[in-house]
């Protein structure tokens, strides 16, 4: 009798493990497909999901961005579990997600529409990811030191400037915007150095102004910030206009008053949206799922976290999007009213 029961308890587990299998493991992803109720009525019937979610470096602002949807899904979708995975940053989770080697990533707009175009660095379109929503905007923020007199970005030809690492997304912001007001490398020099080395170095009266390409505030410039008197350099609205022209990725944006101390005024300066990417061929219900969830805990996950506000505007998270939608995401914020 002892034996049977103990088959049985063993046959009764073997099928509940195969039942809980849901999705296969392509890379380090494994999105589940299928069996998920997408009109959000009830509890999906999906199996246990693992996902593997791109971030970035840990002193970045796609680290912490990750990191808190990764642990939102993980406690409020049925079967999901999220694990973060640190990288490079965009460039190489748009790839990752394009090649299944993670199921989802955040990434720049600017990053994620070259990607999708085979444009930039990709030498390739990878035309099989698609958005789920906004996380936060990476502005274009340059500081110098408020006795050197300079107030606006246009200001800094002939001077000495930090743009950030090579190739990084501020030296191609920088850049970007640059060439709207003629400071080229031959006018100006143009330094590359990290955020917080170039903060550092206008503090000691080594180079003039120095920019991040980042989520506000930029720990550098705060930092600058609690020890010296700083300005935040302005652009002019002729000039944002022609740098919102020559890239599609780029929006309109602020430094608001008060994002650094000492700083009285708003900045008028222009970003990007951070994007949640996966790959087209995730199961819909489960993406319907994820921007669900997004959607409805995003004031927890601003108070949490600052640099999540903007995910309380539902035009935000889900508008304006240099790529196409997954249709998960696009059937669920229709349904919200908010396409």
């Amino acid at each position: 009798m002892k034996r049977l029961l103990a088959t049985l308890l063993t046959s009764a587990m073997l099928l509940s493990a195969l039942a809980g299998c849901g999705g296969s493991n392509n890379g380090g992803g494994s999105a589940a497909s299928g069996g998920g109720d997408a009109s959000g009525s009830g509890a999906p019937s999906r199996g246990n999901v693992m996902m593997t979610f791109g971030t970035g470096d840990t002193g970045g602002s796609l680290y912490p961005a990750g990191a808190a949807l990764s642990q939102l899904w993980t406690n409020n979708v049925q079967g999901v579990k999220c694990n973060t995975q640190t990288s490079t940053g965009s460039f190489q989770n748009v790839q990752d997600v394009a090649a299944g080697n993670v199921d989802v990533a955040v990434a720049t707009a600017d990053v994620v529409l070259n990607g999708y175009s085979g444009t930039g660095n990709f030498t390739e379109a990878l035309d099989n990811v698609r958005v789920i929503g906004a996380v936060y905007t990476s502005v274009s923020s340059g500081v110098a030191l408020k006795d050197s007199g300079l107030q606006y970005v246009h200001d800094l030809k002939g001077k000495r400037v930090a743009v950030g690492p090579a190739a990084s997304a501020t030296e191609n912001s920088c850049l970007d915007a640059f060439a709207v007001m003629d400071i080229t490398a031959e006018n100006t020099s143009l330094e590359n150095l990290g955020l917080g080395d170039g903060a550092e170095s206008v503090g000691d009266g080594i180079i003039d102004a120095a920019f991040g390409f980042a989520g506000l505030p930029i720990g550098g410039q705060m930092n600058l910030a609690a020890t010296k008197d700083i300005v935040v350099l302005n652009y002019t609205q002729e000039e944002i206009d022609a740098i919102l022209a020559g890239n599609e990725a780029y929006i309109q944006s602020t430094i608001p008053a008060g994002t650094y101390n000492g700083q009285d005024y708003e900045t008028l300066t222009f970003g990007v949206k951070c994007l949640v990417i996966v790959s087209a061929d995730m199961d819909e219900s489960l993406v319907y799922d994820l921007c669900k969830t997004m959607n409805e805990n995003s004031a927890d996950l601003a108070a949490g976290n600052a640099i999540l506000n903007e995910m309380q505007d539902p035009s935000f998270l889900c508008t304006n999007m240099p790529i196409p939608l997954h249709d998960g995401a696009t059937k669920y914020y229709t349904e919200q009213g908010l396409l």
